[in-house]
C-alpha cells in the first residue's frame, strides 16, 4: 500500500574546494604525463568513494578513473596520497594520455560513455548503505586533476530498529539513469542532461541491519522531483512503500535528508496489499495476498492474481497436470497437487499448504511465511474482530458489493478510515442482500479504498471436478481446517448468505486466498 511520504527534509551544501597538496610521491604516467587527483569538497556528504576517515571524503586504493588526452586514453588507478583527499594516478589499462593539451577525465571510469556523456547505472551497490562510486568529472589543462561533483544525493535517515534491508528503490518523475550529457564541462559546476535511454527507477543493493537512525545514501541527477516514490525491501521478503507528498530537491554537490520515522517505516510482504486484521484474542495480525493464487501447470508456476477483483472463471474447466492455462479454483490441501480434480473426498486426506510454494509475485521462495487461515481464524476475522472505523457502524468488519463490476466481499482493516468522497457502504456486517448491488466501486474509487487498506474477496464460483458453477455469483476460500472425514471448514458468501464456518466436501475447487503473519 503506497501511503503518503511524512518526512523532515534536510537540504545541506557542499562547500568549497579541497587544496591540492603536494604529493610526497611522484610517479611516472603513460606518456611521462604525472597526474595527481583531488575532489571538490564532500564534507557532507558521507562516502563518495569508497572510505570515509570521520567526516572527509578519501580516495581507495584501486579506485578506476578514466583519462582522455588528445587522441589517447587510458584507465588509470588511483594511490592515496597525505592527504587522502588527493592521490597519484597510475595507469592501468590502454596505451595512456599524451603529455600536454586538454585533459578529460571520469570518475568511475565506468560512467565513460563518450567525451561529453556518461551513463548513470540503474543499479547502485554498497555493503553498508553508505555511497560509493559518486560520478565525478574533470576538465583541466594541466596534470592536476580537481575533479567536479556531477550529481546530488539523497540521504535516507532510516529509524527502524532490527530489520535487515537488501535493497532500497527509487522511482522518480524523470529518468534518473541512462545515459546522460555533461553541460558546463568546462565550468566549475557541471550539470547532466538527460538523453533518453534510461529508465526511472535507480536500486541501491546493499545488505544490513538499520539501527535507530541509520544512512543510506543514493546519488541522483540534480533535478526537483515531485511524487518520489520510495520502496526498501528487506531480507525476510518484506517492503515499504512510500511515497513523497512534497517536492523533493536534489541539487549538485549537496545532498538532501529524508527522514522516515519508526512509525512510518510500516513493512509489509512482498506481494500483500490491504491493511492489518486481527485474527485472534491475543492481538495476531496478518496481511492478505495482493489476490487469490493461482497456478499454472505446464510451468509449476504459482502466483498471486494481480488484482483484488482477479478470477479465471470457466477456464477452471481445463484443469489438467499439462494444461498451459492458469486456474484458481483448488480442492483442499492440494499444495502438493494443485490439479487434482478427483470427486472422491478420501483423495484429499492429507492437508499440505499451498503457501509453502514459492510463489513468483509473491517473494518467489518457498516456505516464506503465506499460509492458509484456520476456520478459528476466519471466524474470528469475519465475526468477532473488534474494529473502530469511520463507517458509523460498532466493529465494522466486512460488507458485500460490487469492485470494477465484480461481485463479492470488502473486508475492513484494523482502524479503517474510508477515503473522503466515495459514498460509504451499507449492509455492514450483514450476511442478507444489503449492500450486494448497492456498494459499487468503480476502479478509481477501489484504488482509494485499497490504499486505505481494504481487502476484496470476488465471487471467483466453485468447480466439481472439472465442471466450473456459479461464476460471479458467490465465493468459497478454504480455510486450513478440516471436517469430519470427507469435509473441511471454507468461507461462503452470495447475494442471499454469508457464511464463515461453513463446510464443504474436500474434493470442492475453492479459491485460496493466503495470508503472511505481521511479525
Amino acid at each position: 500500500m503506497k501511503k503518503s511520504l511524512f518526512f523532515v527534509v534536510e537540504l545541506v551544501a557542499i562547500v568549497g574546494l579541497v587544496s591540492l597538496t603536494s604529493c610526497k610521491k611522484e610517479e611516472t604516467m603513460g606518456n611521462g604525463t604525472q597526474f595527481r587527483a583531488a575532489m571538490e569538497d564532500c564534507s557532507d556528504v558521507h562516502n563518495a568513494k569508497t572510505v570515509l576517515n570521520g567526516t572527509a571524503l578519501e580516495w581507495v586504493a584501486g579506485d578506476r578513473v578514466r583519462v582522455n588526452g588528445g587522441s589517447t586514453t587510458g584507465v588509470y588507478t588511483a594511490t592515496p596520497q597525505s592527504p587522502a583527499t588527493t592521490a597519484v594516478l597510475t595507469l592501468a589499462e590502454g596505451e595512456g594520455v599524451e603529455e600536454g593539451g586538454v585533459y578529460l577525465a571520469y570518475y568511475p571510469a565506468e560512467i565513460y560513455h563518450d567525451w561529453q556523456t556518461v551513463t548513470l547505472p540503474a543499479v547502485q551497490s554498497s555493503t553498508d548503505g553508505s555511497l560509493q562510486g559518486f560520478p565525478m568529472f574533470c576538465y583541466s589543462q594541466t596534470n592536476e586533476l580537481q575533479f567536479k561533483n556531477l550529481c546530488g544525493v539523497l540521504k535516507l535517515n532510516l529509524q527502524k530498529a532490527g530489520t535487515t534491508v537488501t535493497s532500497i528503490a527509487i522511482t522518480a518523475n524523470t529518468a534518473i539513469n541512462g545515459q546522460f550529457l555533461i553541460n558546463g564541462m568546462f565550468d566549475n559546476q557541471p550539470s547532466l542532461r538527460y538523453s533518453n535511454t534510461g529508465t526511472n527507477t535507480t536500486t541501491l543493493e546493499c545488505s544490513q541491519s538499520i539501527a535507530t537512525a541509520h544512512d543510506f545514501y543514493i546519488y541522483l541527477p540534480a533535478g526537483n522531483y515531485t511524487g518520489l516514490q520510495i520502496t526498501i525491501n528487506t531480507a525476510d521478503g518484506k517492503t515499504c512503500t512510500k511515497t513523497a507528498n512534497t517536492t523533493i530537491p536534489i541539487t549538485r554537490s549537496q545532498y538532501t535528508t529524508v527522514t522516515l520515522g519508526e512509525s512510518n517505516l510500516v513493512f509489509r510482504p512482498v506481494g500483500s496489499k490491504g491493511g492489518l486484521f486481527t485474527i485472534n484474542d491475543g492481538g495476531d495480525q496478518v496481511w492478505f495476498s495482493q489476490g487469490n493464487l493461482q497456478y499454472q501447470a505446464s510451468t509449476n508456476t504459482w502466483r498471486f492474481a494481480e488484482n483484488q477483483f482477479d478470477y479465471v472463471g470457466a477456464a477452471n474447466s481445463n484443469i489438467s497436470a499439462t494444461y498451459s492455462g492458469w486456474i484458481d479454483l483448488f480442492g483442499w490441501g492440494t499444495g502438493s497437487n494443485p490439479t487434482l480434480s478427483s470427486t472422491d473426498d478420501t483423495d484429499y486426506g492429507t492437508f499440505v499448504e499451498w503457501g509453502n510454494n514459492a510463489i513468483s509475485n509473491g517473494g518467489n521462495t518457498a516456505n516464506s511465511g503465506w499460509r492458509t487461515l484456520s476456520q478459528t481464524e476466519w471466524s474470528y476475522l469475519f465475526n468477532t474482530r473488534a474494529n473502530n472505523t469511520n463507517l458509523g457502524t460498532a466493529n465494522a468488519r466486512y460488507a458485500k458489493g460490487k469492485v470494477n463490476n465484480v461481485q463479492g466481499v470488502i473486508l475492513f482493516p484494523d482502524g479503517y478510515t474510508h477515503p473522503t468522497g466515495i459514498t460509504a457502504p451499507t449492509g455492514i456486517n450483514a450476511t442478507g442482500s444489503t449492500g450486494w448491488n448497492s456498494n459499487n466501486y468503480t476502479l478509481a474509487q477501489w484504488a482509494e479504498m485499497e490504499a486505505a487498506g481494504a481487502v476484496f474477496l470476488p465471487a471467483a464460483g466453485t468447480r466439481w471436478g472439472t465442471s466450473v458453477h456459479y461464476v460471479g455469483s458467490v465465493g468459497f476460500c478454504w480455510s486450513s481446517t478440516s471436517y469430519v472425514v470427507d469435509g473441511a471448514y471454507s468461507v461462503y458468501f452470495g447475494s442471499d448468505s454469508l457464511d464463515a464456518t461453513s463446510y464443504d466436501s474436500r474434493y470442492d475447487g475453492f479459491s485460496v486466498r493466503p495470508v503472511r503473519d505481521n511479525n
